[in-house]
This record gives C-alpha cells, structure tokens and sequence, in this order.
C-alpha cells in the first residue's frame, strides 16, 4: 500500500512537499519522475510500504523495460500471480516478483482494458510518453481513493491519494462547497465522486479518466458498474468465491493479522485462513455500559478457542472529548464525512503495526454484499413495518425516552412516512428529516442538487427491487465513505487493510441472486452463516448484530452542553446553518428529553470542518 501524487502541467513542480504529506503511507521509499510531453510537464511521485516483493527494483515510480511507460500506484493486485503466467505465454519477461511490474506490462499488453482483467484494491496513474497518454483509474469497489482537480481554464490536472498532499498545489482552491451541506446532514458524508470542495473530485468506483496530454482533453469513463452486468451463471458457488477471495488476499511477503471481531464476518476470514494472528478491539467496560452497546469480546474469545486462533485483545479507551481531538478526526478524514470510528480503526491498526504487522484482513464490506443491515430489511419489508408504526405511534412519547430506542425513533418514523426512496433511505441513514434539514439550511438549493444525484444513481437501477436500490447507493455512499476512513485511518499508522469479502466477483454473484438468499424477515448474511454451519454453534452465529460502532453519548456528554453551545454558535457554521434554530436540540438533549447525540455530533463536526477550511 503506498501514497501517489501526480500532475500534468505548464511547469515543472517539484513533488517532494507532496510526497512528505503522504509519508504515512508509504515509508519504505519514495521517489518521482518527470517528463516533458508535447510541451507540458508531466510528474509521477510515490511512497512505498512493501507488502510484496520487497527488493529496491519493485520501487515506484516504476518505468518499463522499454523507457516508455512509468506507472505510480497504490494498492494490490490479487491475481497478480495468475496475470503474469498469461504474459508470460505471451512472451512478457520480468525483473521483479511484484504485482507493480505485472501491472505495468498489462498495460502493454491490454491498453487501457486491462481493468478489466485486474482483482484487487488500486488508484494508479501510468504515463505513456510515445503516445502522450496519462491514464488514471481506481478498483470496482472504490477501496483505495484518488482525488484530483482539473483546471480547464489553465489546462492543468493534479491527483493525490490524499486531499492534503492535493492541496500542497498551488493552484488549487481549497474552497467549500455550500450545495454539499444539505448532503451532508443528510447521511453525515458524500456519495461518490463529491468531497465537500468545489472542484475537488474522487474518480469513482470502477471509474477511469484518460488524459490526452498535447491537447489537454480529459475524457471521463466508468468500466464497471455492477448494474450493467449480466447473471453470469459461470459464476462459481459463493462459497468457492469467498474461500478463492480470502486465500488470494493472504498472499504478502510480511506477516499478515486479522481484525477479529467475533463476528460472522471476521469468523469467516479466520475460519478459512491457515495462520494469522487475530486482534480484537474491546471498549472498556463502563463505555459499553453507559452506551447500551453489547459487548463482542467475550464472544470472540469464545470462538479463537473453537478455531484454535492466537487472539490478542486491544482494549480502545474512549478518552475523545474536546475540540483538539475532535479536529485532529476532521483533519485526518479531510473529507466532509462524520465517521467517528477513525479514532478507533487507527488505535487498532496502530497496535497492529506496533506488533510488527504491515497487512491486515478486515470483515469490512460483508453487511454490504450479503445483506446484513436492518435497513435493508427495512426497505424490503417496507409496508409490514409502517403497520408496526402505525401501532407503536401512541406510545412514541415514551419510546422518545428510552436511551436505546430514542437515537434512531425519528428516523424509523421519517422512513416510513416518506414515499420518495431516496429521502426515504436517508431517513434510515442519517439523522435528520428532510423537513429538519430544510429548517436548518440558509441555502436549501443544496436539497434539491442532493435529489437530483441520488435519483440518477436509481435511474440504473429503476428495474430492481427495493433492496437492491438500497444495495447500489451503498456502493457509492455508504460502503464508500466506509473504504474512505479505513484508508486513511489503517495508512494513517502505515498498514495495509485488506477486505476479502468485498470484492467484484462476490458484488456481481449477489447482485443478480433473489433477496430472498441473501436474507429473510428472521435471519441476514444466511450464506455467511451457512459457512459457519458445522464450525460455530448457532447460538453465536445468530447473535444479535453489535456493528464496530463508538459509544457516542459519552462523547457528546464529554464535550459538555456549554462548549457544545459555544461550537454550535460559531460565526463559521452561521454561514451555512441557521444557528438560532440549533438550541432546542441543546436544550432537549441535555435536560434528557430527547437523546439527540447523533444529530448534536454531526452539527459539531460539521461546525469544525468548516472552521478548519476556511
């Protein structure tokens, strides 16, 4: 896993104030290359962490054994190993055992349709000096990011893997984007490609843009998208592609963990990996207790003994409180994106490393790809579930004042009164209603632009059910800003996390199955659990579902109702948010009336965001 950078341009940049933004990444080496094409300037910078092939050779930028290629690249090609046996019965030699080089020559040998022969994780950018192409293009899934800034006035294209090494450029403006506000507060992050700054892009998952370097002309492309696929009945079992997916991505040349969690996912992982060492993070005792969390630990415990894995417990203490915590989150997230479990994600990679780790597997992306989020039972079982509404609507008033059921009451009943799917999905998502958001906003044009995208997405998959509509917005919104912050927090403390249970073969196998395999009004993930079956008693497998969620109330109740108020009033949000209408939901929260944790952090981070950009 590494760190890019990369520019064309009408002048030579020198990369290495970059390349310093992105040492987290990638410490093992660094360099860059420049050149001169059809009278622009073109660069390549790179960070290296070594996973595979760890010989000097396997640096990067890495140019071809003809001079004409030179390629920077973040990430892991699973089928690297099978990849280089075709081009090698295709008459490719190799200098080095890494999947960099077994990238570049598929280039050589397919152009640009390579993507489609790749399985892994990357962003990459390779330059083709004799033709004078710049060829960019990120995984199926959006796992790894690349953001970029085209300047069509000056004719100028830059790309990171990070915003703050993008922003070491001169000629970018670090400008908000007010219309992303509303879209904000509507899930408390962006749909792909948005990141909260004008003219500041990610390419999308499974997307690609080719740069014609003389004439400057940016072509814009997506080679997959899982709603264009056909039923492929070639398709092995699921369980086959799991098991191929989970042994492919055990291949490093560096001692290789497992986030365990205890749960299905996790268990899986373990279940079908040789040797691995497993860490289990565990909030202390009275976190749980005061957030009504349950507590995995115990259970994870109980199955490394079944599985006879070597487990080691980290226990993440929750010690975020004030505002200097809470920006460094918005500092190192960079994006307009509220995801609390940078903190923890990063304290566990941390260890991770401090035990001499570099790659770690991580269940992340299994809820997506099997159907294991209440939500998507929800929008599948739609109208029961307004009929239990329908009867719980006299006892709303007490319900409001229990600490378990109170955070996610309104957004149950915004769901179910809203006949608009995207809105709809919002409210099941997010904290605030459409009408709360309408309230809140100086500017609310940013409702409709947020309508507007959404419905475009759903234009794809207008034929499908409700869940899988639901399914295919998370490929862009919610599992992406998920990839997002394990990217940056995992790289943050220079370690590579894998997802072996999110990847294109699996996404395209379930997402032309009924919904009916993957769950049912009683039970979700049935083909994970099925994997378990003889392994695991059932009794652990059918446990109630905890999710790698912070105890945000005490968070919120550490930074106190008086700072709260204070960040809340701030001249900065005031630009955007009608701050008069923000006290009520101070007041309610800390007399106990309602628990509006959720929507109080959301309103802070945002307040801190835009003060850290401005």
């Amino acid at each position: 896993m590494c760190g890019i950078v990369g520019y064309v341009s009408n002048k030579h940049i020198a990369l290495d104030k970059n390349l310093d933004k992105l040492i987290h990444r990638g410490p093992d080496a660094f360099g860059e290359e420049k050149y001169c094409i059809s009278g622009r300037n073109v660069g390549l910078g790179h960070t290296r962490l070594s996973i595979l092939d760890l010989d000097n050779h396997a640096n990067q930028p890495f140019i071809s054994d003809n001079g004409r290629y030179s390629l920077t690249y973040n990430g892991e090609i699973y089928n690297f190993i099978e990849l280089r046996e075709e081009l090698v019965l295709n008459g490719f030699e190799f200098r080095t055992n890494s999947d960099t080089e077994v990238l570049i020559k598929a280039y050589e040998y397919y152009g640009s349709k390579l993507v489609d022969y790749l399985d892994g994780m990357f962003a990459f950018c390779i330059v083709d000096t004799l033709e004078g192409v710049a060829f960019l293009a990120r995984d199926h899934l959006g796992i790894k990011p690349i953001y970029y800034h085209h300047d069509q006035d000056s004719h100028e294209f830059y790309f990171s893997s990070e915003l703050k090494s993008l922003f070491v450029f001169e000629n970018i403006p670090k400008k908000i984007c007010k219309k992303s506000i509303a879209e904000f507060l509507f899930n408390g992050w962006l749909y792909e490609p948005d990141t909260g700054y004008s003219q500041i892009y990610k390419i999308p998952p499974g997307g690609c843009i080719t740069i014609d370097i003389k004439s400057m002309r940016v072509n814009h492309d997506i080679y997959f998208d899982v709603s264009k696929t056909k039923k492929d009945l070639d398709l092995n079992d699921i369980n086959d592609l799991v098991s191929d997916s989970i042994f492919k991505q055990c291949r490093s040349d560096v001692p290789l963990g497992i986030f365990f969690s205890g749960g299905v996912d996790s268990t899986v992982i373990a279940s079908k990996v040789d040797h691995a060492q497993c860490l289990s993070a565990k909030y202390k005792e009275e976190d749980i207790t005061n957030s009504g969390m349950g507590n995995d630990f115990l259970y994870s415990k109980k199955i490394s003994e079944i599985l006879e894995l070597s487990l080691e417990k980290v226990e993440i203490e929750e010690e975020v409180g004030d505002v200097d915590s809470i920006r460094d989150i918005v500092v190192h997230n960079e994006e307009l994106l509220s995801d609390f479990t940078y903190k923890i994600s990063k304290d566990i990679s941390s260890l991770a490393r401090k035990n001499g780790y570099k790659v770690m597997l991580s269940g992340m992306g299994a809820d997506e790809m099997f159907g294991g989020y209440d939500r998507y039972k929800a929008v599948a079982y739609k109208k029961p579930y307004q009929l239990i509404a329908f009867l719980m609507t006299p006892f709303r008033g007490y319900l409001k004042k229990r600490k378990t059921i109170n955070k996610k009451l309104d957004r149950f009943y915004a769901f179910v009164k809203e006949k608009d799917f995207c809105y709809s999905y919002s409210s099941l998502i997010g904290s605030f209603s459409r009408e709360e958001i309408e309230e809140l906003l100086i500017d609310t044009s940013g409702i409709e632009k947020y309508h507007k995208k959404i419905n475009k997405y759903l234009n794809n998959v207008s034929d499908k059910t409700s869940y899988k509509k639901a399914f295919y917005l998370d490929l862009y919104g919610f599992l992406s800003h998920n990839f997002m912050v394990a990217d940056k927090s995992s790289m943050q403390a220079s370690i590579e996390m894998r997802v072996p249970l999110a990847n294109k073969d699996i996404l395209v196998k379930n997402f032309h199955r009924k919904d009916s395999d993957m769950f049912d009004f009683h039970s979700m993930k049935k083909d994970l659990k099925l994997m378990l079956n003889n392994l695991i008693p059932a009794k652990i497998i059918n446990r109630r579902k905890t999710g790698f969620n912070p105890p945000m109330d005490g968070v919120i109740n550490r930074i106190g109702e008086d700072k709260i108020r204070q960040i809340l009033s701030s001249e900065s949000l005031g630009k955007y948010i009608n701050t008069k209408n923000l006290d009520s939901l101070i007041v309610e929260h800390f007399h106990k009336e309602v628990n509006n944790t959720y929507k109080l952090w959301n309103l802070v981070y945002l307040s801190i965001w835009i003060e850290v950009n401005e």
